[in-house]
């Protein structure tokens, strides 16, 4: 694929991308992260951002063959029928009918478009007009718009796609043959809570079923009175790619709404957002005269996220130094299995298996937000006994010294000691190339740990680091 051409699909790629509004984690120090989350999520990438590997993204795709389709949900009763009995004499004159309660006819907005009674006695819902997303929607913001048509709702390519129930109102809008969006409203009425289940769970197993992989599933608060957010993979695929779908399902006001949007990628790379919910209850509130959502703040339930791990950095720990960001924390992973017999830091280059090291772990700490951006590593080494340790760590700390590329240079910024630790923390900035790196190491009893840190701007000050080791190296016993 040429360059050119590699430019064209990122551009295009890139037109179907809308401004978010800031996001909130729920989690440990919720506060200060919540606060600093919103700040650095105010702007950010579409809703399928990392869907492809952008600079050679492949939007092309052939005809799907498989689409799910959960079963749509009858109409609603608000009240059980019961059944009338006869006098056993009948009377001298006819019962006089009941003057009807205009109010029985209205909906729940009183406007008559979202409610009806049926010839049967019970109250069923419409979606009313204008709840459904549009054309507007879709090139809010962007100034080049992609070139979106509305196309049959219902025939869709996208894996997993449910189909809309009898009474639902559905839209959908595609970019050519590689992009495509739909919004199904359904009216569900007091069934609406174990309509959202159903949809839930047919959704996840579809995902989790056959040759198609569930990515993530988040819950959100803030808007409607549910939601949550999923994101899979599947047919139909190419060589190169394969279909990847983010979906938002909600509950509001007795009616239950998803929107489903994907296309084809190489990977993918992002989280899926939560402005299809805020746009989709936000039409609904606004056709019913009800109060819209406006700060969503979410907790992510699959993969379930790690926590805190005994003798590793806390996230508590990482919020305490100014990192709120990073509010996730991986599993801890033998390096050897990842190919590393070292930190696999340019800093920090000597082997720790070369000094009888028994093992070597590592544990990466990140924004659940933005992946692939700011990211900080923690590795620790496993020794025989406190004196091997010991001198690994001031043979690690003297090459640390020492600058091993042309171009860097390194400071020493200053030591920590305490009930049985040591540690050192240095900067290196490479002026070529315009990074620059916190990093410190630290020994307690027979391990030795290692922290760094890729700076984005003065995020992390040296003292910062310092205070972040010494917390490393005082966790080490657990």
């Amino acid at each position: 694929m040429s360059d050119s051409l590699d430019d064209s699909l990122s551009r295009r790629l890139s037109s179907l991308e809308t401004d978010l509004a800031g996001i909130s984690l729920a989690g440990p120090a919720a506060a200060r992260r919540r606060a600093a989350q919103r700040t650095r999520h105010q702007v950010t990438g579409g809703v399928l951002a990392g869907v492809a590997a952008i600079a050679a993204g492949v939007f092309a795709i052939s005809p799907p063959d498989f689409v799910a389709s959960p079963e749509p949900v009858g109409p609603v009763t608000d009240s059980p029928t019961t059944e009338e009995t006869s006098p056993t004499t009948p009377p001298s004159t006819p019962p006089a009918e009941p003057t009807p309660d205009p109010s029985e006819n209205e909906s729940p907005d009183g406007s008559g478009q979202n409610g009806s009674t049926g010839d049967d006695g019970t109250s069923s819902l419409a979606v009313p007009p204008g709840a459904l997303i549009d054309l507007e929607y879709l090139i809010r913001g962007q100034e080049s718009p992609s070139d979106w048509v509305e196309v049959p709702a219902g025939d869709s390519w996208l894996p997993c796609m449910p189909a809309a129930g009898d009474a639902a109102e559905a839209v959908a809008f595609q970019v050519d043959d590689y992009y495509r969006v739909e919004h199904i409203v359904e009216p569900a009425g007091t069934d609406a809570e174990a309509r959202l289940a159903q949809l839930r769970d047919d959704l996840t197993a579809c995902a989790e079923g056959g040759d198609h992989q569930l990515i993530q599933v988040w819950q959100v608060t803030g808007v409607g009175d549910e939601t949550y957010l999923l994101a899979w993979q599947g047919p139909p695929r190419t060589e190169e790619t394969q279909t990847y779908v983010e979906a938002s399902l909600s509950r509001a006001d007795g009616f239950v709404e998803i929107v489903i949007r994907g296309g084809a990628g190489q990977d993918y790379n992002g989280v899926p957002q939560t402005n299809d919910a805020v746009e989709a209850v936000s039409r609904l509130c606004a056709v019913s005269n009800t109060e819209c959502p406006s700060e969503p703040e979410r907790e992510q339930l699959y993969p379930e996220p790690v926590g805190d791990v005994p003798g590793w950095l806390a996230l508590d720990d990482l919020a305490e130094v100014g990192l709120d960001i990073l509010a996730r924390g991986s599993d801890v992973t033998d390096s050897t299995e990842l190919g590393l017999t070292d930190y696999g830091f340019v800093g920090l280059e000597r082997d720790p298996f070369a000094d009888d090291a028994e093992s070597l772990e590592q544990r990466t700490y990140d924004d659940p937000l933005e992946p692939g951006g700011v990211q900080l590593t923690q590795f620790r080494a496993q020794f025989p006994d406190t004196e091997s340790a010991r001198a690994h760590y001031d043979a690690l700390t003297a090459a640390a010294e020492q600058p091993s590329q042309p171009g860097d240079t390194v400071e020493n910024t200053g030591t920590v000691s305490g009930d049985g630790y040591d540690g050192t923390t240095w900067q290196l900035t490479n002026t070529e190339f315009g990074t620059s790196w916190l990093y410190g190491a630290a020994v307690s009893g027979d391990v030795v740990t290692v922290v760094y840190y890729g700076l984005i701007a003065d995020e992390l000050s040296p003292d910062q680091m310092r205070q972040l080791l010494e917390l490393a190296a005082q966790r080490i016993g657990g």
